[in-house]
C-alpha cells in the first residue's frame, strides 16, 4: 500500500507579521491557510459552525459587509471601496460598473488575505478537488484543508440559506459578469458560475510570487528543534516538534505518516 505523508504546518511569525496558520497538500504542493477567513478554529467536522467563516461579495475587501449578521441596503456602490459594512443587494454585482481587476494576485485590489496569500485560481481549487479521495464534502473535509459546508447568502435578500448542506468558495477567476465559484455539497462538488453580488466562503492561499510570505520575512537561520516540553531533538514523524530560527519566528510541524 502507498504511503502518503500530510504535514500539518503552523507558522507563528515574528511581531512584523500577524500569526498565519497553515496547511500543506502534498499532492498538489500548495500551502493554504488552514480555516476559511472569518472561521475562530480549524473545522473538526464539515458542518462545524465555528469553522464556517464570513461570506464576501467577488471583489469586495474585509469591510464588515462579510459578517454573516451585517445590515444590508440595496444601494449599488459607484466605488470599489464602498465605505460602508453593508451587504449590498438587487444585482449580478454590488458595483454600478463592474470591476474585472478586482482580487487578481496578492497585490490585486481589495484582497482580503493576508500579507502573502491571495484568492486562489479556478485551476487551483480543481487541483485540490481533483486530490480528494471522494468528491463530495466528506472528500473536502478529509482533505489537509478540511473545508465546511457553511451556506451561502443570497444577493436579492440577504438571507443565508444551504447552511450544513451546500457551500461556494470564492476564486479569483471570471466568467464574463459573473465569477467562478468551487461548489461543495453533500453529494458533489464542481466548479461553477456565481453571480458576484452573492456572499461566499473564502480560503486563502499562499502566494508563490516574490511577494510570499516567505521571500518578504528576512533570511533566517535554524537555531534548534524542540519538542513540546521545549527539549531539543531532531525531526521525526508523528510528533509535534517546534522549528526556532533566529529571526525570532517559531514553525510548529506535524509530519503524519
Amino acid at each position: 500500500m502507498k504511503k502518503i505523508s500530510f504535514i500539518i504546518l503552523t507558522i507563528t511569525t515574528s511581531t512584523l507579521f500577524a500569526q498565519v496558520n497553515t496547511v500543506y497538500n502534498p499532492i498538489t504542493e500548495r500551502t493554504w491557510m488552514d480555516r476559511n477567513l472569518g472561521a475562530t478554529q480549524v473545522a473538526t467536522a464539515f458542518d462545524d459552525a465555528n469553522a464556517y467563516g464570513d461570506l464576501y461579495q467577488w471583489g469586495r475587501n474585509t469591510d464588515g459587509h462579510q459578517i454573516r449578521t451585517s445590515s444590508t441596503t440595496s444601494v449599488l456602490s459607484a466605488i470599489n471601496s464602498p465605505n460602508h459594512s453593508d451587504f449590498i443587494l438587487g444585482s449580478y454585482d454590488w458595483l454600478t460598473v463592474s470591476d474585472d481587476n478586482l482580487w487578481q494576485g496578492v497585490n490585486g485590489i481589495n484582497n482580503p488575505c493576508p500579507l502573502g496569500f491571495r484568492l486562489p485560481t479556478e485551476a487551483e481549487c480543481e487541483s485540490e478537488r481533483l486530490s480528494w479521495t471522494s468528491n463530495d464534502a466528506a472528500g473536502a473535509f478529509a482533505s489537509p484543508l478540511k473545508l465546511t459546508i457553511g451556506g451561502a447568502r443570497s444577493r436579492m435578500s440577504g438571507a443565508i440559506g444551504n447552511v450544513g448542506t451546500f457551500v461556494g468558495y470564492r476564486t479569483s477567476s471570471l466568467n464574463g459578469t459573473q465569477s467562478r465559484l468551487f461548489g461543495i455539497s453533500l453529494t458533489t462538488s464542481l466548479m461553477a458560475d456565481r453571480d458576484r453580488a452573492d456572499g461566499n466562503c473564502v480560503r486563502c492561499i499562499q502566494d508563490e510570487s516574490s511577494t510570499s510570505i516567505d521571500e518578504i520575512q528576512n533570511p533566517r537561520t535554524l537555531i534548534k528543534t524542540v519538542d513540546i516540553l521545549g527539549k531539543e531533538t531532531k525531526a521525526n514523524s508523528n510528533t509535534t516538534l517546534f522549528y526556532i530560527y533566529d529571526d525570532g519566528t517559531v514553525e510548529k510541524r506535524i509530519v503524519i505518516d
